[in-house]
């Protein structure tokens, strides 16, 4: 058995192809498909159940996967330490961000590590909170940037997860100038009954903040996005009542919208890195937290 037979397992399985787990690692489908035949043999067991709409994992390779990918992290953390001794000239980091990360944390962040380390891969996705938050824990992501915001009946901060607050913010109320709340100070729920609504996608946890928000009362929901500058343009547009974080660059009061404070007690808003609680980090994921940590002076450290 040898790790590269472990990557080989852990990319068809998660593409769900040989095909695409051959073309993201760089090799051949038949080099691929053997080294992962030669694993199964090695260890005696059926690991991948082959059809014509691509591979899934049998129940033996479920209950090993998350070894697997233990073991790869651990050769990873080998290869980042014995390059760390040189000066940190190769490994790889991965990481997922919600949208508030990529504009507010990573722009000078990643450009630092590129300058810094030019030899070191480093892989951002864009995700919502939730989605990053399970790829932290499932190890998909070796570090997450996520908003946590104290919604009633949310469950509490996994102590699976080591958690790093960057920066906060506060829930506002985005509605167009035009609009009879923009000339109030605060305003009650009420006030939003069958009123046209924008909303986030589901998954969002502005879509759960609004739907907190809104509870009881007749909700018209006439737009849903994904996107915290869709949402502004619409609301600019006249288009209906939106909620926002701060901690979003578009989040502006002018040119056609009006902010209103949420005066919730949940409505707090935080932006955090994650990562795994009690795992040795490799110097690269480390790197990495330094620096997303220098790019935040507020941030609080442990």
């Amino acid at each position: 058995m040898r790790f590269e037979q472990l990557r080989y397992l852990e990319a068809a399985l998660r593409t769900g192809s040989f095909r695409q787990a051959a073309h993201e690692l760089g090799v051949s489908q038949p080099t691929i498909t053997n080294q992962v035949q030669r694993l199964e043999e090695d260890l005696g067991v059926v690991l991948v159940l082959r059809g014509t709409h691509g591979v899934r994992p049998t129940d033996a390779a479920e209950r090993i996967l998350a070894h697997v990918k233990s073991a790869i992290r651990a050769e990873d953390l080998l290869r980042q330490e014995a390059s760390a001794i040189d000066g940190l000239k190769i490994g790889k980091v991965t990481l997922g961000t919600v949208a508030i990360g990529s504009m507010r944390v990573l722009p000078h962040v990643v450009r630092e590590l590129h300058e810094g380390h030019p030899n070191i891969l480093f892989e951002v996705s864009e995700g919502g909170t939730y989605l990053v938050r399970d790829g932290v824990l499932n190890g998909n992501f070796d570090i997450g940037l996520i908003t946590r915001i104290p919604l009633p009946g949310e469950p509490p901060d996994d102590e699976r997860l080591h958690y790093i607050d960057l920066m906060t913010g506060r829930l506002v109320l985005c509605v167009p100038d035009s609009h009879p709340l923009a000339r109030a100070e605060t305003f009650d729920v009420d006030d939003l009954a069958g009123e046209p609504l924008i909303f986030f996608t589901e998954g969002s946890i502005l879509r759960k903040a609004f739907q907190e928000l809104i509870t009881g009362i007749d909700a018209r929901i006439v737009y849903t996005t994904n996107g915290a500058e869709t949402a502004q343009r619409m609301v600019r547009a006249g288009v209906g009542i939106a909620i926002a974080n701060t901690l979003a660059p578009s989040t502006i009061s002018g040119n056609g919208v009006t902010l209103i404070p949420i005066n919730k007690p949940w409505a707090q808003t935080t932006l955090s890195a994650i990562v795994r609680l009690g795992e040795m980090r490799g110097r690269v994921v480390d790197t990495l937290l330094r620096q997303i940590r220098a790019s935040t002076p507020s941030a609080g450290w442990a």
